[in-house]
């Protein structure tokens, strides 16, 4: 079956082609509310749907806005979407989503194809650091986009193109620990040697300098992956460590760089049998509302995750005087919950 051409709509209407056209591309020169409504059923009934890409080339834009996350099963990332879409919706523009697993390749790929839909600007969630060649790929195809007028930003770190928003996540996970401390722990297992990922390891590195400072040296440091897979590794590994741990000792606190891990940990701890937070606290990093929704409640430092995804619609849609390698630094608070409550779980 052909495709229903503009034209159609027109004859069908009984008005020309400029002002069926008018009514249907979003033009500001419209005809009165009786002729528009004409149109529009007559498109309606027709089943005719613009053509994007003849839209695109007409006005110089598309109003495609390319979104690439690490995954999008992570509540944090998840969160951060959800307020892109819907800012980017009611602008009338649209979103493309991809996710990358923090996979280069898969990233280069990913974004080799929003370019190739004309997207208008890009938004990149997550920290990562590749090096060698295919990061410098990465590096080029964003230099050459925002050289053409493309708008960039980073949520997570700078891109070296286009403008960012950066959690300050040494200083913050420094501050949970005090507190932490404050309260009275003083034993520390801590997850690193995150491969990749620089704010996985801001955070831990400044969790663990609050501790330095204080005398404490971790009980346990692991390794494992920033999902809630990884979170269930995690658990594992605790379990095994303490095994010959004295019943009676105080609970041993875990630290996850990311909510998605600490939950992960969390749920896989319970399953294996030992109470949180009496024989292991955790606590995490991000503020994703399920936080808040588990038993027993995480602790973390929230960020604040949908003012960083609205400073982004922000940028992209009206960037106003903001200089084109813009910085915003954001400050995530502390919230000691009941998985790190040493008089049990709420």
């Amino acid at each position: 079956m052909p495709a229903v051409r503009l034209s159609d709509v027109a004859q069908h209407a009984g008005v020309s082609l400029a002002t069926a056209s008018r009514v249907l591309n979003g033009s500001a020169r419209v005809p009165g509310q009786v002729v528009a409504e004409k149109v529009r059923a007559s498109a309606a009934e027709l089943g005719y749907v613009a053509n994007a890409q003849a839209q695109a080339l007409a006005r110089s834009r598309s109003g495609l806005i390319g979104l690439v996350v690490h995954d999008i099963a992570d509540p944090y990332f998840a969160a951060i979407a959800r307020t892109v879409q819907q800012q980017v919706f009611a602008s009338h523009s649209q979103v493309l989503l991809t996710q990358t697993d923090r996979d280069l390749d898969t990233e280069l790929r990913a974004l080799r194809s929003l370019l190739s839909q004309q997207v208008d600007a890009l938004v990149l969630v997550g920290s990562h650091r590749y090096g060698g060649q295919a990061d410098a790929e990465v590096t080029t195809l964003l230099q050459g986009f925002a050289g053409r007028g493309g708008a960039i930003v980073g949520i997570g770190q700078a891109l070296g193109a286009g403008r960012a928003i950066v959690p300050d996540n040494a200083s913050a996970a420094e501050e949970l620990a005090t507190s932490l401390i404050v309260e009275g722990h003083r034993r520390f297992a801590v997850v690193e040697g995150i491969a990749g990922i620089p704010s996985a390891g801001d955070r831990t590195g400044g969790f663990i300098r609050a501790l330095t400072q204080t005398g404490i040296e971790p009980e346990l440091t692991l390794r494992a992956e920033l999902t809630r897979a990884g979170g269930h590794d995690a658990a594992g590994i605790l379990a095994a460590h303490l095994a010959d741990t004295e019943p009676s000792a105080p609970p041993l606190c875990l630290f996850a760089p990311a909510d998605v891990m600490a939950l992960g940990a969390l749920g896989e701890l319970r399953r294996l049998g030992l109470d949180v937070p009496g024989q292991v606290a955790v606590a995490g990093f991000g503020g994703v509302a399920d936080g808040a929704d588990v038993h027993p409640t995480l602790s973390t430092v929230a960020l604040p995750l949908e003012t960083m995804a609205q400073q982004a619609v922000d940028w992209i849609l009206d960037p106003g005087d903001a200089a084109p390698d813009a910085q915003v630094h954001v400050r995530g608070e502390v919230l000691l919950r009941a998985s790190t409550d040493l008089g049990g779980p709420d």
